[in-house]
Order: C-alpha cells, then sequence, then structure tokens
C-alpha cells in the first residue's frame, strides 16, 4: 500500500514538473530569445435601451460605436530561467482619467521549476473562472456582473502591483496560484498609503476526471478608511467555488461568488465600467451558469447569471436591494484562427422594480 502511495504521489510530482505552468498572462513566450511583439483589437457596436426619469424620455435607445480594449505589448524569454511580459492599453474605456494609454500588464517570472513559478511586478490576479479567463477568449462579449461587482480592487479594475506564485496547467491533476498585492490596483491616482494597504488571493483547481475542472478561490483585502466619515478600516472578503466540463464540442461552466465589504465598497467595477464608491456594509452574492457549443466556425452560446445585495450602515441594520437577472443570447464566428465575431443580444430584468436595460452588443476581436 506504501508503495502504491509513493508511487502516485510521485507520478504525480513528475506530471506537474514536466508541463509548462498556467498562463499568467494572455500568452506565453515562446523558447526562443527575442522580443515578441502581440496584441488584440476590440471594436464593437452598442445598442442599449435606458430610461430617463427627468424627462419624457421612458423608453430610449443609445447606440455607440467604440473599443471595449485595444491592446499591445511586448514578451520575451531571458537566458536563463526568466521571462517579461508588458501589455499596454490603448482605448479610454478602462481609463477613468482618459488620458491616453495606460500600463496593465508589467511583470518579471522566475520559470526554472515549471511546477513553482514566481511573478513579480502588475498583473491581473486569479479568483475564479471567469475572470481567469484571458480578455480574448470569453465567451460573451460582458462578463458577468457579479464577477465585475464583486472582484475589483478598492479603487475598481482586477489589476494590482505584487507577486504571485502559481504552478500547473491544463493537462496537469491541479494548479494554484497564491498573491499579495497592494489593494488598490494599478489605475490609482491618489496618494495613498500603501504601507497600509493589502490584498491576498488564492486560487486552487483540481481536474478529477477527463473534460472536469473545478475551482475555489478566497480574497481578503483592508486598508485605511476610505473617507473622513469612516473610521474603521476598509475590509473586503470573497470566496467562490466554480466548476466547468467539456465533452466533444460541448461545454457547460458556472461559479458562484459570496462577498462582504465593511466600511465602504464599491458598485460598478470590474472590466465593464468605472467604480463608485460608497460608505457602508454590503453583502452580495452572485452566480452565472453558461453553455456553449461549437459547430465548425460557429459558436452558440447562452447565460443565465443572477445578482444580488444587501446594503445597511452596519451589518445588524440592512435594507434590501433589488436582485438583477440576465439573460445573454450569443453567436460567435470565427473566420480563422486570429478573427473573431460576437454577436450578444442581453435581456436583464429585475426585482421588484424592472428597469429597462436590454443591450445589443456586436464586436469584431482581430489578435497579432
Amino acid at each position: 500500500m506504501k508503495k502504491i502511495l509513493l508511487f502516485t504521489l510521485s507520478l504525480v510530482f513528475y506530471t506537474v514538473s514536466l508541463q509548462s505552468v498556467n498562463a499568467q498572462g494572455c500568452a506565453e513566450p515562446s523558447g526562443e530569445e527575442g522580443v515578441q511583439v502581440f496584441g488584440y483589437i476590440q471594436p464593437e457596436f452598442n445598442l442599449n435601451q435606458y430610461s430617463d426619469p427627468t424627462t419624457t424620455r421612458a423608453n430610449d435607445y443609445n447606440a455607440s460605436f467604440r473599443f471595449r480594449r485595444a491592446r499591445i505589448g511586448v514578451m520575451g524569454s531571458i537566458p536563463y530561467d526568466f521571462s517579461y511580459y508588458v501589455l499596454l492599453e490603448t482605448s479610454q474605456w478602462l481609463n477613468p482619467n482618459e488620458t491616453g494609454p495606460f500600463l496593465l500588464d508589467a511583470f518579471v517570472s522566475y520559470t526554472r521549476f515549471n511546477y513553482f513559478k514566481i511573478s513579480v511586478g502588475s498583473f491581473k490576479y486569479r479568483f475564479g473562472r471567469e475572470l481567469s479567463m484571458a480578455c480574448n477568449n470569453l465567451y460573451t462579449i460582458r462578463r458577468s456582473r457579479s464577477i465585475d461587482e464583486l472582484t475589483a480592487n478598492f479603487n475598481g479594475g482586477n489589476r494590482d502591483l505584487g507577486v504571485m506564485i502559481l504552478g500547473g496547467n491544463d493537462t496537469t491533476l491541479f494548479t494554484y496560484q497564491v498573491s499579495l498585492t497592494n489593494g488598490y490596483g494599478v489605475l490609482d491616482t491618489k496618494d495613498n498609503d500603501l504601507t497600509k494597504a493589502l490584498s491576498a488571493t488564492s486560487r486552487i483547481t483540481v481536474q478529477p476526471l477527463p473534460g472536469l475542472s473545478i475551482g475555489a478561490s478566497y480574497r481578503h483585502s483592508f486598508s485605511p478608511p476610505s473617507s473622513a466619515d469612516v473610521t474603521t478600516n476598509d475590509t473586503k472578503d470573497r470566496w467562490g467555488i466554480d466548476a466547468q466540463y467539456t465533452y466533444k464540442n460541448f461545454t457547460i461552466l458556472g461559479e458562484y461568488i459570496d462577498g462582504r465589504d465593511e466600511g465602504s465598497y464599491t458598485e460598478g467595477g470590474g472590466c465593464d465600467g468605472n467604480p463608485v464608491l460608497k460608505n457602508g456594509f454590503q453583502n452580495a452574492d452572485g452566480f452565472f451558469v453558461m453553455g456553449i457549443y461549437r459547430l465548425n466556425k460557429f459558436e452558440p452560446v447562452y447565460k443565465f447569471e443572477n445578482y444580488s445585495t444587501s446594503k445597511g450602515a452596519t451589518g445588524e441594520t440592512v435594507t434590501a436591494d433589488a436582485n438583477s437577472f440576465c439573460h445573454t443570447f450569443g453567436l460567435n464566428f470565427y473566420p480563422n484562427d486570429w478573427t473573431r465575431i460576437q454577436a450578444n443580444y442581453i435581456y436583464a430584468s429585475e426585482d421588484p422594480t424592472e428597469i429597462p436595460n436590454d443591450a445589443l452588443l456586436i464586436q469584431l476581436q482581430v489578435k497579432f
């Protein structure tokens, strides 16, 4: 029995050590020396339904063209056992200051041991399945609202400066990521006392059966009070579970996240909006379930999601807030390996009062 156990552990260790680690950025540098230029652009058309209570436009539409993302970067390997990765965002959609291009990722990695990789710099921390996906590999144009709302830093965004230890990949029994970061995000422009703000994030996935992956994530952040009206430190606690199963051309995945904020909380964070900071206490949770079927160059997608909150000045006095439900009907088309066209119709409903906020999104993506 002991010999079988030792053999099993040795096999697992050997398998993990031979495989390359899960990608820290949108791509991984090849083994060749030299600078590799990469990037992608995502121009899109938005048709959004909305209601303006201050006018007679109770049910109107707003149409616009924009870039959701327009990113360019460089990466490469350095002898021996080091690599680097730098990525710039050139669109203004994610930049609250609208001052032009800004830095998203810039990290250096030690890659001698594939099962124990260390990255230092600015990067997207790993929490949950959908956030961990590269932005150019998302099945829907928008990420789920629970991801946008519950995974953002104190000042919004899902990237930060710090250190990460990670290992494993899609072919190994497990993967893991553990990071310690500032907690304010790479877009922060305030003179914050970063020595008093920290965020710790951990994620692990296991693949017990072919095609099945199960993950769990946890994050704790704290910072000084966000304003003079708040006397206690701001804290954020997040935990989540997720799973994905793929059989032939069909994939189904889902995720649940629970969040608790004290001192202050943000609304509208993540990749799809600028955050709004509010003082108080919040409990929130959300989930999504998504199904995808690949048929040659076409890929129909359906996603259902729910997000709900309860807010109040303290944990003992909370007031109920509306639940939001969202159905996304999508179709992806891949003309070639570098180009993708996505069309999403989003039907959103709220409880107890529905808001006219449905949307039609069409996006063209080209990678290089």
